[in-house]
């Protein structure tokens, strides 16, 4: 229900861009993008969504270790950099090597091709890459989601917008926590006059 409800609430964040597909194959959230979408406007789309930790662009390539150690010649040609480390998760066990063994192998691989060390705690480049059943997804980033849970999977709630700041983050977190919030604002003219201010003397002693 909460894996629908977030598909469902990215679908309303990009409607209007065109070319975008969200599908959700092994347990994750995949959004396949068109010629005619830009990444960073998609990306503030995703920004602003309740119920996403984190996201990253990422390419897909074969399964097979030569198949990934092609795909990282490719996008890695002309990139320099000092260190770097592999961060490679295996959730298909089936698959013949351990996460350890395939982070050496393509450590080894990437460490000939590019002359840079490996630095396990602050690399400059971080790889990751992904095992899955019928693919690999290989990415070099990572992008802060608002997190939280799905708007519209914890019921309805009304907020009363007043004019103050309080109102508002109230709202934000309400709908961090999953709920559908509808907004109510309100002022009190012209049943209410100004209130009137005090004039305060000042003393001052020296």
């Amino acid at each position: 229900m909460f894996v629908r409800r977030l598909v469902d609430n990215l679908r309303k964040a990009t409607q209007d861009l065109g070319g975008v597909q969200i599908l959700t194959p092994y347990g994750r959230v995949l959004i396949e993008l068109g010629n005619e979408v830009s990444w960073p406007i998609l990306r503030d789309r995703i920004r602003g969504v309740f119920g996403v930790a984190n996201f990253s662009p990422a390419y897909r390539t074969a399964r097979e270790p030569e198949a990934i150690e092609r795909f990282l010649d490719s996008v890695l040609t002309g990139k320099t950099f000092e260190s770097f480390r592999i961060a490679a998760r295996r959730s298909d066990k089936s698959y013949p090597m351990t996460s350890m063994e395939l982070n050496e192998r393509l450590g080894r691989y990437v460490q000939d091709k590019k002359r840079a060390r490996v630095d396990l705690k602050n690399p400059e480049v971080t790889i990751y890459v992904e095992l899955l059943r019928k693919e690999v997804l290989v990415y070099f980033e990572k992008h802060d989601g608002p997190g939280g849970l799905p708007v519209g999977v914890s019921g309805h709630v009304m907020s009363l917008i007043s004019g103050g700041i309080d109102s508002p983050v109230a709202s934000y977190l309400m709908m961090k926590r999953g709920c559908t919030v509808g907004f109510v604002h309100f002022h009190g003219a012209p049943y209410l006059t100004k209130p009137r201010l005090k004039k305060r003397k000042s003393w001052f002693s020296i």
